[in-house]
């Protein structure tokens, strides 16, 4: 009987002690894990400050001013502009006639001759439109000479008469200068 005693308690001590190690082995593993959370964490959180610090100093007024007058020169707002009327606004030109396209000509991709009715899917094709033409010299003074037609200003089942850029309004840059050559501009292309 103290054979099978000595046997019991050696199984006992020897499962005793792999558990031990198992379960140190888990938890140094589980401490690992852990440290790696935290330090994440602690660089997530400075990264955080430095994205806060770029963005106070993106948004800073006067840095945002120098853009405005660098990039876009706007101006405010003005008392004149805020006391207009709907019946003050201008009315859309009539459309100018123009002639029918010869079918042998081809059109570019997504625009539709005049009096053709344009198919479903072309009609939910969006238009394609590069405002970045007029920027050049050589363009804007080819677009002074013939408006440029944009596409059809309404899509239905028949096409209305398509819409007109006036370049004049536009500056070398492709901008306007205040908020009345912007308004004046869309109502120079209606």
């Amino acid at each position: 009987m103290s054979r099978l005693g000595a046997l019991f308690w050696l199984v006992l001590v020897a499962t005793t002690g792999f558990a031990m190690f198992t379960v140190k082995y888990t938890v140094q593993n589980l401490e690992d894990e852990l440290n790696r959370v935290r330090k994440q964490t602690i660089a997530e959180q400075l990264e955080i400050r430095v994205l806060n610090a770029e963005w106070t100093y993106l948004t800073q007024p006067e840095r945002l001013a120098e853009l405005n007058r660098q990039f876009l020169a706007l101006t405010p707002i003005t008392i004149k502009q805020l006391q207009r009327t709907i019946g003050e606004l201008p009315e859309r030109p009539p459309a100018p006639a123009t002639e029918p396209v010869a079918e042998s000509v081809s059109a570019p991709a997504g625009v539709v001759p005049t009096g053709a009715v344009p198919s479903p899917a072309a009609a939910a094709a969006p238009l394609p439109v590069t405002p970045a033409v007029l920027s050049t010299p050589a363009a804007a003074a080819a677009a002074k000479a013939s408006p440029a037609v944009v596409g059809p200003a309404v899509v239905g089942p028949a096409v209305a008469s398509p819409a007109v850029v006036s370049p004049a309004v536009v500056s070398p840059a492709g901008r306007s200068r205040s908020l009345d050559a912007l308004f004046s501009q869309v109502a120079g292309g209606r």
